[in-house]
């Protein structure tokens, strides 16, 4: 496979692109599939799927009147016409009004007895095709087949936009909130919607976000002032302290600061201050302030002791609540968020050129029938000129079977435009693509896929593919992550079979004073100043320690944690055996989409030359009418079976990456984040 330069024209601003000098096998060993989109942006794409200031503004909707359609001619009455060389033939009524979006009254046909009405009928038929097709045939051929591109006309009906894959995924992940698959029913089923906001919600839960996980360690600050009067009478004055009615007023202010740490540890600081004046016939002074300060430490050294299990579990967790509060484990699941925004974006572009194909496939069809139809046509008005001419040929049966043919291939351009089924049909297809793209349903266009299906033969390393699928499918990350939960969940829950041993400690200076800050010669006179003579220092050491006898709960969680462990394991072992299998069934869907698109190539061809060879004997005489209809058909399955090969073959290229889990990066597609936190997609160009 020999790439070779591509440019930009400068006369009119498109992207000239040629893939490749030849068409030999091409190994490729890393599986890099998507090489032929290196060319797809010229310069930097940046799509943010939230950086929106508001929601979009409500676009008026598109409608078209549908103009009367033109009826059918009766076999007894239709007189020869000429076979039209434009497009100006019959049966664009039914492409115009399918294209119209069925606003109008619905598609009819009638019977008429005279003859004139057949160049009314055609002059009808005309006026609504020259609209459609800008007055003229335009045909671009884009790696095969030349494809119906249409125009726009005078009296309002929608003219081709041409969309590439580029402008796709740029216009898909501009401005997106949320992502469009069409498989989500957002109205019955709205909680199954993929936001961009859905990573902000997870890093913002205040319950079990790691925010809420980190705040188990922050530092408490807390102060408090307090005043009291009391005056109560005791029936012993000894217990009044020698007063029979006491009366005191104090206050109390303290300010403390508490600190957990990552190994367990709390400290506590408290300062306190305390004032009281009561009547007790023994008191040195009539008031008096006590200052202290003192600082206290508690240390696990068993059970919730250790670095590890408070970033697992943290502090306060008990057994059987999946210590969800732990800063590990909500990472984690910010982590499995992330891949899940992920995944469902890489379905969704995966979808999004599925439905690209198909619209691009179903184009293709309609070309086909197009021609079909004005071959059939063709026969028709020879035949029917035979008839007239009372030629051999010209049977009555002959020119009924040719009538027939050509009013079957106008409904099934009806069908293909706006089938009959509610999921199908070129229309439908156009607005589902819309609506993934977030584009106003009704525009007066429609989209027109332009660029061309893969028809090189790729070939894959497929040891180099499971292994490439192995160390980059999301899913498997994920599950991954999983596992690991688990294994951090069962080393906290181990934890929890330890006794609870404690190391606790405190220390304490007071002061004593007349004054809080008095002056005298008595050594009480200032509390501040005894406080800062520590000549009162207290401290307690010690250890606490309590444990359940029987440790059932414990137990119980070990087992449970073990048990989740071996699940986690487990559907991560039966997930890669999956992704094998996917792979490999995307691998033959390579090779066998490929050889299937060889041998309608093949079909292709021969079923030209058939029709050509027939239209020249009938043309001689040589062959009956049922001969050169079977060509057409024939032709006409041909044509369709290519495009649909066409499309299957492109389409496995992308699973095959998807499987893989390259899409995204092949593609040159990121996650971002934005400034709330919120996800955004990066489309950036491949060098």
């Amino acid at each position: 496979m020999l790439p070779l330069e591509h440019g930009a024209d400068e006369d009119n601003g498109s992207l000239s692109t040629f893939w490749f000098k030849e068409e030999p096998a091409v190994l490729l060993p890393r599986a890099r599939i998507f090489d032929r989109y290196r060319c797809l942006h010229s310069r930097w794409i940046v799509a943010c799927l939230v950086i929106m200031g508001g929601c979009r503004g409500h676009r008026p909707a598109w409608q078209i009147a549908q103009s009367s359609v033109p009826v059918k001619p009766s076999a007894a009455s239709v007189q020869p016409v000429p076979s039209p060389t434009d497009a100006s033939d019959p049966g664009a009524d039914a492409i115009a009004g399918a294209a119209a979006g069925k606003h109008g009254s619905p598609w009819r046909l009638a019977s008429h007895e005279s003859a004139n009405d057949v160049t009314a009928d055609d002059a009808a038929f005309k006026q609504q095709w020259d609209p459609l097709t800008g007055g003229d045939q335009r045909f671009a051929t884009i790696g095969g087949p030349e494809l119906w591109t249409g125009g726009g006309g005078a009296d309002g009906l929608p003219p081709r936009r041409p969309l590439s894959e580029a402008e796709m995924l740029t216009i898909a992940l501009t401005d997106a909130p949320a992502i469009r698959s069409l498989g989500i029913r957002v109205l019955s089923n709205p909680e199954s919607l993929t936001t961009a906001y859905d990573r902000a919600i997870e890093v913002t839960d205040p319950f079990f976000g790691p925010a809420a996980a980190l705040a188990e360690f922050d530092s408490q600050l807390s102060a408090s002032l307090n005043t009291a009067n009391n005056d109560r009478v005791f029936n012993n004055a000894t217990l009044g302290g020698e007063v029979q009615e006491l009366v005191q007023d104090t206050a109390e202010a303290t300010i403390g600061w508490q600190k957990r740490s990552v190994s367990g540890a709390v400290f506590d600081i408290q300062r306190v201050h305390l004032y009281d004046n009561n009547n007790r016939q023994g008191n040195r002074f009539p008031n008096y302030w006590e200052s202290y300060f003192e600082a206290g430490v508690r240390q696990p050294l068993l059970r919730g002791a250790g670095r590890t299990f408070n970033e697992i579990a943290g502090p306060n967790a008990s057994p059987g609540f999946n210590f969800s509060n732990g800063i590990l484990i909500a990472r984690m699941n910010t982590q499995i968020s992330d891949i899940d925004f992920r995944i469902a974006l890489r379905d969704f572009v995966q979808e999004l050129y599925a439905t690209y194909w198909t619209l691009r496939r179903e184009y293709q069809s309609l070309e086909s029938l197009l021609e079909a139809k004005q071959m059939a046509y063709e026969t028709w008005q020879s035949t029917l000129a035979r008839r007239e001419a009372d030629l051999q040929g010209g049977e009555a049966d002959k020119e009924a079977q040719a009538r027939s043919r050509y009013y079957q291939l106008r409904r099934q351009i009806i069908n293909v435009l706006d089938a009959d089924q509610p999921q199908s049909g070129l229309l439908v297809t156009e607005r589902r693509l819309r609506q993934m793209l977030g584009m106003p349903i009704n525009e007066g266009t429609i989209l027109f896929p332009v660029d061309p299906p893969a028809d090189v033969k790729y070939v894959f390393d497929f040891p180099a593919l499971v292994q490439r699928g192995l160390s980059y499918r999301d899913e498997l990350r994920r599950q991954s992550i999983r596992v690991q939960q688990e294994r951090y969940r069962l080393i906290a829950a181990k934890n929890f079979l330890l006794p609870q041993v404690d190391l606790i400690g405190r220390y304490r200076v007071r002061g004593f004073g007349d004054d809080l800050f008095g002056d005298g010669p008595d050594r009480f006179s200032s509390a501040f100043d005894d406080f800062y003579s520590f000549d009162h220092q207290e401290w307690q050491f010690g250890l606490e320690m309590g444990v359940p006898v029987g440790r059932r709960q414990a137990k119980a969680a070990v087992a449970n944690a073990k048990l989740q462990l071996n699940r986690q394991l487990t559907i991560l072992d039966q997930q890669q055996t999956a992704l094998r299998t996917e792979i490999s069934d995307a691998y033959s869907e390579v090779d066998a989409a490929y050889d299937a698109l060889t041998v309608s190539k093949e079909i292709l061809d021969a079923s030209q030359d058939r029709y050509d060879a027939s239209l020249a004997l009938y043309e001689n005489d040589k062959i009956q009418i049922e001969f050169l209809l079977d060509a057409q058909q024939e032709l006409v399955r041909s044509q369709q079976q290519m495009a649909e090969d066409q499309s299957r073959y492109s389409l496995s290229l992308i699973q095959l990456n998807a499987v893989t889990g390259t899409l995204l990066t092949d593609l040159g597609i990121n996650v971002a984040y934005g400034p709330c936190g919120t996800q955004e997609s990066l489309v950036e160009d491949h060098p």
